[in-house]
């Protein structure tokens, strides 16, 4: 896939925008999820730790005083606090629970002296799980309140799925958001490229906007600067070829009277010569009249209808002037239209085929009917066939392939069988380019009032 099939298969950009949206609401809802983390942690534990210092100094005040009753007075918010005394070397002598009045249980001895001082709030492992602890001195000794910080944990884990189911919530709220506020952002842009798609190359007129001066209104004068100045070149290539083709058409009537003078006047020998040249100036001839209707914006007009039997009238004839196309007709196949413009077609067709085959022999005309009512005539070339980006391009005025020729020859060709009401397509590969054109036949009761129309 090349880089620019990447890029038109791409997201659009409402939801690039809401995409956009969704990604910036993600980051910051997990900023905001983190931030929220720290903030209650750190109040947690700091509230954990007051509480600690406080019932650590009332204990101390109490052992000092010897005075009142510290159980019922503890200000901890959970009821799985420890009490423990230690006495003047650091020695653990008693605690409120037996299991931790064992030497595991027992805070570092320097940090026991160091309590002794002042009071020390701890952090570490006893009994191999993690404690806060608050230590406060007393004449003979240090009293520590221990306590088990678990619960905060467990209330930071609870916070933090609350807070993720609110973040995708968010984030899925933001993608919606995203989508409805782009949608509604970029709807004068999307009104702007719909008018446009509709521009007639043939009338290209500034767009009409009128909305706020923002930039949507830039881009819009900016299309419509270009669009006059495609406007302008356009009308500078129909003035040139106008003229050129008015330049032209003096001399190749002069050209083809004096051709037409010397096939009177030559002898047997010369007269094929002189044939040949003159279909060469009847061809250049029709080339500068489609130039000089492709300057007026109309290629192809007012056909000449006629009755018109595709093989003999057109095909075969047509063929004559390649040697060596190979010609398969079929059944009888009768249209209605102008037999010049008709030939003129399969002429374009044969001669953009004879120059990409191998040999004229490489080149076939097939005419056939298809079931309800239309001719086919396939013109078939053994060449090295038309890249897939180049065919959706071929039949563009001025538009020259590999295989060089005017870039006029299959816009004519697709134009005169649009006229008629008929579709020429084209299929490739290497080895094989078939250009196929599809006309309607007539009906039995269009014959009769045709034919008599002709004679008379």
């Amino acid at each position: 896939m090349s880089r620019a099939s990447r890029r038109r298969s791409g997201l659009p950009l409402t939801w690039r925008v809401a995409v956009l949206a969704g990604a910036a609401t993600t980051l910051l809802a997990g900023l905001t999820l983190l931030v929220s983390y720290v903030i209650v942690r750190n109040g947690m534990y700091e509230d954990l730790r007051r509480s600690l210092r406080e019932d650590a100094a009332m204990l101390a005040s109490v052992y000092a005083t010897g005075e009142g009753s510290a159980g019922g007075s503890l200000s901890v918010p959970t009821g799985g606090v420890v009490l423990q005394v230690y006495g003047p070397v650091a020695q653990l002598l008693a605690a409120s629970r037996p299991e931790w009045e064992t030497s595991q249980a027992a805070i570092p001895p320097d940090v026991i002296i160091g309590a002794g001082l002042v009071p020390t709030l701890w952090s570490g492992q006893l009994l191999g799980k993690p404690v806060e602890a608050a230590l406060a001195p007393f004449a003979v000794g240090v009293v520590a309140v221990v306590a088990d910080p678990a619960y905060i944990q467990d209330t930071l884990t609870s916070l933090s799925r609350t807070l993720l189911v609110v973040a995708g919530i968010l984030v899925v709220l933001s993608l919606l958001v995203g989508y409805l506020v782009a949608a509604a952002s970029l709807r004068p842009v999307t009104r702007l490229a719909r008018r446009v798609s509709r521009l007639d190359p043939d009338k290209l007129e500034p767009l009409g906007y009128d909305g706020p001066r923002d930039e949507v209104a830039r881009l819009a004068e900016t299309v419509n600067d270009l669009l006059r100045r495609l406007a302008q070149a356009r009308d500078a290539q129909r003035t040139f070829l106008a003229e050129t083709s008015h330049e032209l058409r003096t001399p190749l009537t002069s050209l083809r009277g004096f051709l037409d003078r010397a096939a009177r006047h030559a002898g047997p020998a010369a007269a094929e010569d002189i044939d040949d040249a003159r279909r060469v100036a009847g061809t250049m001839a029709r080339l500068v009249e489609d130039l000089l209707q492709l300057s007026r914006g109309e290629l192809v007009r007012e056909p000449n209808p006629h009755l018109v039997e595709l093989l003999q009238d057109v095909v075969r004839p047509v063929a004559a002037e390649f040697p060596g196309v190979r010609v398969e007709g079929g059944p009888p196949a009768l249209v209605l239209g102008d037999p010049l413009r008709l030939r003129q077609l399969v002429r374009n067709l044969l001669a953009n085929a004879v120059r990409a085959a191998r040999t004229p022999a490489g080149v076939v005309v097939r005419l056939g009917v298809r079931d309800g009512g239309a001719a086919v005539l396939e013109v078939e070339d053994d060449g090295p066939g038309i890249p897939p980006e180049t065919q959706a391009r071929i039949f563009e005025k001025f538009y020259k392939g590999a295989g060089g020729g005017s870039g006029l020859g299959l816009a004519i060709a697709r134009q005169v069988a649009h006229h008629h009401d008929g579709t020429l397509t084209v299929e490739s590969r290497p080895g094989r380019t078939v250009f196929t054109l599809v006309l309607p036949l007539v009906q039995e009761e269009e014959e009769e009032p045709l034919a008599a129309a002709e004679k008379r």
